[in-house]
């Protein structure tokens, strides 16, 4: 791509350059023909203002003697040829472009090939007052030899042209296409991401869903076989059988709630809840498992707007709490507070948990990540709770930063626009 485009802009430059270089040589090939006719415009008026042509004869001898390769001519009113410094001309000059427009106005030019001397000239006829036509010539090749001084100041200019249009097309280039390698690197890096991701995240789901499977297929398989006899153990069986549906349940129902948070489009801006009272809902659908847990559960704070649907924020607020209570201890405390923070408010939930270690803080919100995967599966969790909780919060705007220190605690802070900031 680089080159193809270094390629191009090298020929346009390169066009430009040929095209004024003919230019520039052609305008100063017709300016040097122009000053020619000046000069023997000027030459035949001294003549005619001396009375030189009195002594014709003596005139065209020393035109002929100073070889200056001007050529001069003097025709009677009929188009004889009266005197010529080329002495072999007898044909009669009448119909000649420039003798026949001095003769009607005055003055007369034309460029044109010479049967006399096999030459391109350059003619300017004037007619005399006496009625007599003088006209001078003089080669073309001598004026193209001037022009030519300057066509080879262009040609220079314009080789120097190219070599610089050459360098700056490479430059150009260059600079044009970076920034297209470098987005073609970066998308090539965010697919290659996607898919790790994606590959990831199918072997999690398919981890995830096999365990509470196997667990069902065993223990369905020994109650089929006639192996469980006791009424209590196929009681038993079937509390664990009921426990492994109710989680294989959660777990479908927050991977489908990721992939759905995942495919929004936006939001329109005009959400509103009142966090308070949405975290104190959250808090009295929690409250059992607390009291079971022997954890202390308050939700403290002002009734504040923030920019997010009641139902989302809900899903936030008990994702964060029940977590708090789940990796709590007996007779911990789990607090959620609600408050305005530079224009923006904030939704804070802290525990006395048992914290989690630094080298996990950064991972924690991602998809089935868990710090301790066999205690949070005793403890009933997916795995994806946090990774909800993020993609909720980035939906709507918002920031999440987690605090904690392994043995005293966790804190996580929700921080949401609020309505008219």
């Amino acid at each position: 791509m680089r080159r193809k485009l270094t390629l191009y802009i090298f020929l346009i430059a390169a066009a430009a350059v040929m095209l004024s270089t003919v230019l520039g040589i052609t305008i100063v090939r017709c300016r040097e023909v122009e000053g020619t006719q000046r000069a023997l415009y000027q030459l035949l008026s001294f003549m005619d203002a001396d009375g030189a042509v009195t002594d014709m004869d003596r005139l065209l001898r020393q035109f002929e003697q100073s070889g200056n390769g001007l050529r001069l001519t003097f025709i009677d009113g009929d188009g004889k040829v009266l005197g010529d410094t080329e002495r072999d001309t007898e044909e009669n000059h009448a119909g000649r472009p420039e003798v026949v427009q001095a003769r009607e106005q005055g003055v007369g030019e034309d460029v044109r090939h010479s049967a006399t001397t096999g030459k391109t000239m350059v003619y300017v006829a004037m007619r005399f007052e006496d009625g007599i036509v003088g006209r001078a010539a003089q080669p073309i090749a001598s004026v193209d030899a001037l022009a030519l001084q300057w066509g080879a100041v262009f040609i220079a200019g314009g080789l120097l042209a190219l070599v610089l249009a050459l360098l700056l097309s490479r430059k150009l280039a260059a600079d044009t296409v970076k920034p297209v390698e470098d987005a073609q690197v970066a998308v090539a890096q965010v697919g290659e991401t996607l898919q790790n991701a994606r590959s990831e995240f199918t072997a999690n789901v398919t981890h995830e869903l096999k365990t509470p499977l196997t667990s069902i297929k065993g223990f369905t398989d020994m109650m089929a076989s006639g192996l469980v006899t006791d009424p209590e153990d196929e009681k038993r069986f079937l509390s664990m059988i009921s426990v492994e549906v109710e989680r294989l349940t959660s777990l479908v129902d927050d991977i489908l709630k990721v992939s759905e948070l995942e495919t929004v489009a936006g939001v329109t801006g005009t959400e509103r809840a009142d966090l308070l009272a949405v975290a104190q809902e959250a808090a009295r659908m929690l409250q059992p498992q607390a009291e079971r847990r022997q954890i202390q559960l308050k939700v403290e704070g002002e009734h504040l707007e923030g920019c997010i649907t009641p139902d989302r924020f809900k899903e936030v607020a008990l994702n964060l709490m029940e977590n708090a209570v789940k990796y709590n201890r007996p007779g911990g405390r789990v607090t959620a507070c609600v408050a305005k923070e530079r224009g923006r408010v904030t939704f804070v939930v802290s525990d006395t948990g048992i914290g989690i270690p630094e080298e996990c803080q950064s991972h924690v919100f991602e998809r089935f990540y868990r710090v301790d995967k066999g205690r949070s599966r005793a403890a009933g969790g997916t795995g994806l709770g946090l990774a909800i909780v993020k993609h909720i919060v980035a939906l709507y705007g918002g920031e999440i930063r987690l605090a904690s220190v392994v043995g005293s605690g966790t804190t996580i802070t929700v921080t949401l626009p609020q309505p008219g900031n």
